[in-house]
């Protein structure tokens, strides 16, 4: 069985070059039953935006063979199925045909998704504690934990905003980074960034760590290509106003040209 994270140990007040490594022979806290915990509003809209961005960024790199879900189980003990996580977003690699809310990871052909995210609130115990763990032993290669409330605070809590575990060359779980972001995501090559403060911030994606060129969701891409088609019409239209009041200006001025031509003739005509 794969040894507990260092992180996890760390945390939890461990010795990680002890002999403590093993996880605990009683996986029965760990089983999760068949009902799913009930989201809130702001999770929900976490999880949406953060999905919505994280399928146009798999559009634009063309990731042909990648699934990005949500609230999915993934189990990996078959003799112990209700020994599982379900991701707030996550990204497998290669899915079977078929859509399923429950992913057997010991079957052939279903592999652990390599990035996945947590959202804390109340019960961040529960994400601090054994999930990094359960990740680990999953084999997921980058998990992220965010925690929204953290987000804009300074008041020298211990939880930040943003924590990353990653695998090292060696294969164990640690945190390679905590604070409140930018940070950079292996995985999905692209920097984390905290928006907004509070129970109220979201979680995007941007090209850059210097937090430009975030990645839009759905809406928001359908909302700015609106935006540019009305502000290249109202270009069009402005141009042609202005071609149409220079053309206007152009035949009075030869109009009045024309009119002094004929006053100039008859002057040097002269009186009859």
């Amino acid at each position: 069985m794969s040894p507990a994270p260092e992180a996890y140990l760390l945390l939890m007040g461990e010795d990680p070059k002890s002999d403590r490594r093993e996880t605990p022979a009683d996986l029965s806290a760990w089983e999760v039953p068949d009902e799913h915990v009930g989201q809130s509003l702001g999770q929900s809209e976490i999880i949406g935006v953060l999905r919505s961005s994280l399928e146009r960024l798999a559009r634009q790199r063309g990731w042909k063979s990648v699934r990005v879900g949500s609230n999915n189980y993934f189990a990996w003990i078959r003799e112990r199925p209700l020994v599982r996580v379900s991701p707030d977003v996550y990204l497998l690699d290669d899915p079977p045909r078929g859509i399923s809310d429950h992913w057997r990871a010991w079957l052939p052909g279903i592999r652990p998704p390599r990035w996945a995210l947590e959202i804390v609130f109340e019960d961040w115990q529960k994400n601090y504690d054994p999930d990094p763990a359960k990740y680990e032993m999953l084999g997921t290669r980058e998990l992220v934990v965010f925690r929204p409330d953290a987000a804009g605070r300074i008041d020298g809590t211990d939880q930040a905003p943003l924590t990353v575990y990653r695998r090292t060359e060696e294969g164990a779980f640690v945190v390679s980074y905590q604070g409140p972001g930018p940070v950079f995501s292996e995985e999905l090559g692209v920097a984390l960034v905290v928006v907004g403060e509070g129970d109220e911030s979201l979680l995007r994606l941007s090209e850059h760590e210097a937090s430009t060129g975030i990645v839009l969701t759905a809406t928001e891409a359908e909302e700015a290509e609106h935006a540019a088609g009305k502000a290249e019409q109202a270009a069009k239209e402005s141009e042609r106003a202005g071609r149409m009041a220079a053309e206007a200006a152009l035949a009075k001025a030869e109009a009045r040209l024309a009119e002094l031509e004929r006053d100039l003739r008859d002057k040097e005509k002269g009186p009859r």
